[in-house]
Formats: structure tokens, sequence, C-alpha cells
């Protein structure tokens, strides 16, 4: 293109001066959305933070602003909307947009946008968990970013948007704290609901989401066909006869756990207990989402009358004095040892 006033001939590239402009002037606002986006996936996705209060303070930005923030910026990348209706192409702006419409229609395109992602992922079966989650949004993010930069690229550097931090926060400050007491507590009071909400959400969305956590304790019986059964146990003994069970532990935890079963004898009168034997204690390991078996065998020291033979079960070691109250689970079963019988 040839510049009049020196005379002189110089080579654009219009190509060339697009990309570098990008690189080298890329929108602040725009930058720190990437960012943040890229903070956000590593946290929580690749690192996986397990502090409730960084998943919530990281995700509910990326959640319910980050993805409107971006299409807000592709749709308006202008200051003001475009004058002469023949300049208007295909997404020209149409309207002028103030900070404070930019934030809040931001917020709502996320809430929008959120459904519309999960549909997506669903549709293309990718699992709907914590970091697939986190992953896809901070993808969509970085996408709408770059195009949001491209767009605005193409608009005239007098009339792009740009966003002046400082300004804004002051007149932000202003609007919240400079009125009367009363005014700026109801306003203080508005935002830290508004933010104790968004936190509490975003962190219910990029959570891992986990099953039900338990453990649980079975006494069976092995029958004469070798299964076993939650019954049939033997209730008829006579002195110094032992009684044989097997206590089946289930892990559903979430993690391998070592468990500890303490076998007493009970003596109870009116549900109360009033006096116990420990007869053995007997280790468990038990994998994440695995059931463990173990034999057991324990011979009464009553002579005569009616006992309660109790699997105490512990997550670790038991404490000194094993009780039903203490146990982390438990189970029994009732036995009558008869002198008669050792007679037959």
């Amino acid at each position: 293109m040839k510049d009049r006033q020196s005379g002189t001939i110089r080579s654009v590239s219009a190509t060339g001066q697009g990309t570098s402009s990008v690189l080298t002037r890329f929108p602040i606002d725009l930058l720190g959305v990437a960012g943040f986006a890229l903070v956000a996936v590593v946290l929580l996705a690749i690192v996986d933070v397990s502090s409730p209060a960084v998943r919530a303070v990281v995700g509910a930005p990326l959640l319910f602003l980050a993805p409107g923030y971006a299409t807000v910026s592709i749709l308006f990348p202008r200051a003001s909307a475009l004058e002469s209706t023949d300049d208007r192409q295909f997404l020209g702006q149409t309207r002028t947009l103030s900070d404070a419409e930019r934030v809040a229609l931001a917020f709502g395109l996320s809430v929008a946008l959120l459904p519309l992602i999960g549909l997506t992922m669903v549709a293309a079966t990718v699992s709907l968990t914590g970091p697939a989650i986190v992953t896809t949004v901070g993808g969509f993010v970085l996408g709408g970013v770059l195009v949001a930069a491209l767009r605005r690229e193409r608009v005239p550097a007098g009339e792009q948007y740009r966003l002046r931090l400082g300004r804004k926060l002051g007149r932000l400050r202003s609007a919240i704290v400079g009125g009367s007491v009363v005014h700026t507590a109801v306003n203080v009071i508005l935002v830290v609901s508004m933010l104790v909400a968004l936190t509490s959400v975003g962190y219910a969305f990029v959570s891992p989401q986990q099953g039900e956590e338990y453990t649980s304790l079975e006494l069976l019986y092995e029958d004469d066909s070798g299964e076993y059964v939650a019954g049939d146990y033997p209730t008829d003994l006579e002195p110094g006869e032992p009684v044989e069970l097997t206590v089946a532990v289930e892990n559903q935890e979430g993690a391998d756990t070592d468990y500890t079963a303490v076998v007493q004898e009970q003596w109870v009168d009116d549900g109360d207990v009033i006096d116990r034997t420990t007869h053995d204690e007997t280790s468990l390991a038990v994998s994440d989402g695995d059931t463990v078996h173990a034999d057991l065998e324990v011979t009464p020291d009553a002579e005569s009358g009616t006992v309660r033979v109790a699997v105490l079960l512990y997550d670790g070691s038991p404490p000194e004095e094993p009780t039903t109250d203490n146990a982390y689970r438990y189970g029994y079963v009732w036995v009558d040892v008869d002198e008669s019988l050792e007679e037959d």
C-alpha cells in the first residue's frame, strides 16, 4: 500500500499483522479468563485437590462466570454498537453493553450453557465426573476465549472493548459502600450471600462424586452343602461345646481397611450386658470393594444358661474394653448351654 505523504511504498501483510497483534496485544480480560481456566483445570482435574475451600473458590467462577464471559466476548467484541446498519454483518454487534450487563449476562449464559455442555458429554459417552466436567468446561472456555480474541482483533483499536479494572473496582466500591450504613450493610449481605451460594453450588459440581461408604458385618453358618447362610446357627450346646461361625466383612469405604473382630461371650439381663468375656481377636485386611470371610470358633465358659456370643468389629485396633456401644459394627447369636444335653 502506498503512503501518499512520504511517497514510499509499504508492504502490509494482513494475515501476519493480525496474528502478531493477537499474540502481542491479547486483551487483558480474555487473558485473565484463559489463565484462570487453565489453573482451574490443573487444580481440580489434574492435581485433584481435596480441600473443599479451594474447590469451591476455584470451581464456582469456572462454572458460573467463565463460559458465559467467553460467549459474551464473542457476541460483543465492541465497546459500543455499530451505528450504521450497512456496516453490520453476521454476528455484528447491535447493542452496547455496560460492564454490569456483561457480568450479569455472563452469569446467565453460564447457567444456560452448563446443561448443554452436560448433554453433549452424555451424548459423547463421557462420564459426568468432577474432573471430566472441569476439563470439558475449561476446554470450552479456552476455545471461546480464542474466538473472542480473534473477533475483537477485527474491530478497529479505538472501538474494541477494553476492561479498565481500576475504574470499575472504584465504581463498584462506591456502589456498595458509598451510601448510608444501612445501604452498605444490605449490599454487603447480598454480595456475601451470592458468593456463598455460588461457591456451594460450584463445589457440588466439581467435587468428586462418591457413592455411599459403608462396612457391613454378617454372621453366617456353613450348612451341610457348604453354602454360607444367615441362619441355622447352633443354638443348643452342651457345656464345653464350641460355637462355629463365619464372619463376613464387606468393605465399601473407598479405601483398603484393616479391621479387628473381637469375639465375646456376654451375659445379658433385661437388655443390659452385666458380664462379658473376650475369647478371641482376629485381624482382617479387606481391600476396597471386597468381602472377606473368616471362620471363628468360641467355646462359652458358661456351664448352663443362655448367653450371647457377639462379634464386635473395629476399624483398626479395638479399645481396651470392647463393647457393643463402641464397636464400629457388631452382630451376635444366642446360645443355650444345657447340662442335660451332655447326659444324652
